[in-house]
C-alpha cells in the first residue's frame, strides 16, 4: 500500500525536528518546514483513518508534544497527504492564512468548561422553582381553592410549569458562569453539545500564565453552583482547537 503523510497540526516553527515514535501506529513524527512554518507529520498508509479511541489519542498526543516547539494550529482528525510535496504545497499554499492565525494565537492556551446537572441537581433546581416563583406560588394558591376534579388539572399544569421554569433557571444559571469566565478569557466560543444534561459546553482562549487563574475561577464556580444543582467541570491547558 501507498504510503502517506499524515499531518497533526501546524506549527511556528523554521526549523525541521524529529519527535519520535510517539505518531499513529507508532510511526515517527517530524515537522516540514516552508519559510517559518512547519507541518507536524508522520508516515502512515495512504488510506482513511479509523477514528479509534487510539487514533484519536495519538493525534492529540502529537499536537501536546508540539506545543513545545512553538505556537500549533491542530489540524482535523484524519487529514492525510499522498506524498509529502502535498503537505508543502499545502503550508505554501495557505502559508498568508497560517501565519495569520499563528501570530493571533501566540501565547495562548485553550481551556474547556462543561456545566451539567443530574437528577440531584434538577431535583434541587425544582425544589427552589417551587418556592421562589411567583407564578407556581400563584398555581399553589389557586389549588388551595380548587375542587377535587379542578385540582386535578391544576396539579398537572403546575408540575409541566414547574419543570419548564426549572429548565429555565438551569439555562439562566449556565448563562452565568459562561459570562463570568468570559470575563477570564481573551476570547470564547460556545460549542455544540450532543447530550441533554451539558447546558453549557464552551472554550476559553487564555493568555499563557493565567491558565492557573482561570482554573481557580472555574473551580470556586464550581462550587458555588453546585449548591443550586450544577456541576462545573474544565480542563485545558489545550492547543487552540476551538479558535483555529
Amino acid at each position: 500500500m501507498t504510503e502517506g503523510r499524515y499531518v497533526y497540526c501546524i506549527v511556528d516553527s523554521d526549523k525541521p525536528k524529529e519527535f519520535g515514535d510517539i505518531g499513529l501506529m507508532g510511526k515517527p513524527t517530524s515537522i516540514v518546514v516552508h519559510k517559518d512554518i512547519g507541518a507536524v507529520v508522520s508516515p502512515v498508509p495512504y488510506a482513511e483513518v479509523d477514528a479509534s479511541i487510539d487514533n484519536i489519542l495519538a493525534h492529540q498526543r502529537v499536537v501536546d508534544a508540539s506545543r513545545k516547539v512553538g505556537t500549533s494550529l491542530p489540524v482535523k482528525f484524519g487529514t492525510i497527504f499522498k506524498k509529502e510535496d502535498g503537505v508543502t504545497t499545502l503550508l505554501a499554499k495557505s502559508y498568508d492564512d497560517y501565519r495569520s492565525k499563528l501570530a493571533k494565537l501566540k501565547g495562548m492556551d485553550e481551556f474547556g468548561v462543561k456545566v451539567l446537572f443530574n437528577k440531584a441537581g434538577l431535583a434541587k433546581v425544582k425544589s427552589a422553582v417551587e418556592t421562589s416563583s411567583p407564578e407556581i406560588l400563584k398555581m399553589r394558591r389557586s389549588l388551595v381553592k380548587s375542587r377535587e376534579g379542578k385540582s386535578y388539572f391544576t396539579r398537572l399544569k403546575m408540575s409541566e410549569a414547574i419543570k419548564a421554569e426549572a429548565y429555565r433557571k438551569i439555562d439562566e444559571l449556565s448563562r452565568e458562569i459562561h459570562q463570568e469566565l468570559a470575563k477570564s478569557s481573551q476570547e470564547n466560543s460556545v460549542l455544540k453539545s450532543d447530550h441533554q444534561q451539558i447546558v453549557l459546553n464552551a472554550a476559553y482562549l487564555v493568555r499563557r500564565g493565567e491558565g492557573d487563574a482561570f482554573l481557580a475561577r472555574a473551580s470556586h464556580l464550581g462550587k458555588v453552583y453546585a449548591e443550586k444543582g450544577l456541576v462545573v467541570h474544565s480542563s485545558g491547558p489545550w492547543a487552540p482547537y476551538s479558535f483555529c
